[in-house]
């Protein structure tokens, strides 16, 4: 609020009262704003706190997810003597047993072919009628006949089956297409292929109009091979379930056996692990320095030292990461804790992962164990469903809980700070309140004040008139 000084501008004296009015305030004002202030300081540094943890634990999460997951944990180095023959891939979901594979490829998977030719510029001189035999997947119910009008090119032709099949047998893999062979006298050519596999070889098309004719190209047959000696078949050259675990590409007939080797790979996974590990000291070391004692100089040291939500937090993930595989019980594994993998804690508290060879020697002698152990056999940690993740997803789960869960450490510790910052805020604008008040009390004080002066000066000033009158 602006101050007048009217005792200045009256003659009556030359006291400042704004001077005065704000050094009165001040005087009233700056010790209670020190102590909002250094309230407002701590209400902050603790949100600040709350919101670095809450990054923190959603790093752990992601880390130890990472860890959890089946598919990142099934890792298998897989090479193959004639990868222009035959080779073959880790499946995602499936652990691979390490050890050689002698494959041979006898005869590849193929489609049926027809085809029918036209000469450049044709099109249907009359209706004409498709039906469609032998594919394999037709709905049921479904018309196999497909009616093509007069004037239709080889194009609309090929169109109509294509949008046959899209309405009728849409997961059949027989697909329509044209070709331009650039031979005379009929260049223009329809190809009609179905999915690789026996199981198609009967497919047919035969037509109302003569001159669209379609004639066998190739048979469909299905992939022929031997698996360290035993013979097989399967409708598709790439093979998932002829050994455990991998997925075999055949590409060309082998004259000899292709040697396919699967090993465990654990070195993406020791990284993962690694950065888990770092994630989790990282968030340690925070939570002991701002529950420890207060530094000078340092707004972090200290700042949660009272705080038992910011104390439970280490000790919830400490307890996650010591506990035992929860499922042993019914699935009975090598790996029972994480120091059965070399991740351990120091005499002083930290994480450590030091052992890497260990980890390495359990992943590769017995995959499957680690991954049972790590992830429960889990695509991803259970996080809504809460049951148990594997020692490395219960760690995630934990870690998403104190994030996500109304009653845990991160949300009411986000609670208990706003609240102390809106608290706060509550103060500072009844203390501005407060001020403005007092300021509009002094200068009303100050302002009777300057009309008692200016009175008493001009009675004054008419008295010495008077007198001087007088004498005179």
């Amino acid at each position: 609020m602006a101050t007048t000084n009217v005792i200045t501008s009256l003659g009556a004296s030359d006291i400042d009262t704004k001077e005065l009015t704000a050094n009165l305030v001040a005087a009233t004002k700056e010790p209670r704003q020190k102590i909002i202030d250094a309230e407002k300081k701590r209400a902050q540094v603790g949100i600040s706190s709350a919101a670095l943890l809450k990054n923190g634990l959603a790093a752990l999460q992601a880390a130890a997810t990472e860890v959890a997951s089946t598919p990142k944990l099934n890792k298998v180095q897989v090479t193959s003597t004639s990868a222009a023959a035959v080779s073959g891939s880790s499946m995602p979901n499936a652990t691979a047993k390490a050890g050689s594979y002698a494959i041979t490829v006898e005869g590849l998977a193929d489609s049926k072919r027809l085809s029918a030719s036209f000469a450049t510029g044709y099109t249907t001189s009359s209706p004409l009628t498709l039906t469609m035999a032998g594919v394999i997947g037709v709905k049921a119910g479904a018309d196999l006949n497909i009616s093509i009008d007069a004037g239709k090119s080889p194009a609309d032709i090929v169109l109509a089956i294509n949008q046959w099949v899209k309405a009728n047998a849409p997961g059949s893999g027989l697909t329509a297409t044209l070709l331009d062979t650039g031979k005379s006298p009929n260049p223009l050519t329809i190809v009609l292929q179905s999915a690789p596999g026996a199981v198609n070889d009967g497919l047919q098309v035969t037509t109302t109009a003569p001159e669209v004719s379609f004639t066998q190209l190739t048979s469909a047959a299905n992939a022929r091979f031997t698996v360290n000696g035993v013979a097989m078949e399967r409708a598709s050259n790439q093979v998932t379930d002829a050994v455990t675990g991998l997925s075999l590409d055949f590409k060309a007939l082998s004259g000899s056996p292709v040697i396919i080797t699967a090993k465990p790979d654990p070195s993406s996974i020791v990284q993962n692990i690694q950065n888990f590990v770092d994630t989790y000291n990282t968030i340690s070391d925070f939570l002991k320095k701002a529950t420890g004692p207060k530094v000078e100089g340092d707004d972090v040291a200290g700042s949660l030292q009272n705080d038992s939500s910011a104390r439970s937090i280490l000790a919830r993930l400490r307890s996650a990461i010591t506990a035992p595989f929860s499922e042993l019980g019914t699935k009975p594994v090598s790996v029972t804790h994480w120091s059965s993998l070399g991740v351990e804690f120091d005499r002083n508290g930290v994480l450590q992962f030091q052992k890497q060879s260990k980890f390495t020697d359990a992943y590769e002698q017995n995959p499957q164990d680690v991954v049972t152990a790590l992830s429960n056999g889990a695509p991803s940690p259970y996080f809504s469903a809460k049951l148990p993740s594997g020692l490395a997803g219960d760690v995630a789960r934990v870690s998403y809980d104190l994030i996500n869960s109304s009653n845990s450490a991160i949300p009411a510790m986000s609670k208990s700070y706003q609240d102390r910052a809106d608290r706060v805020s509550k103060k500072q604008a009844a203390l501005d309140a407060y001020i403005e008040r007092l300021t509009a009390n002094y200068e009303k004080q100050f302002t009777a004040m300057n009309a008692a002066l200016a009175s008493f000066k001009s009675t004054s000033a008419q008295l010495d008139k008077s007198l001087n009158l007088n004498n005179d």
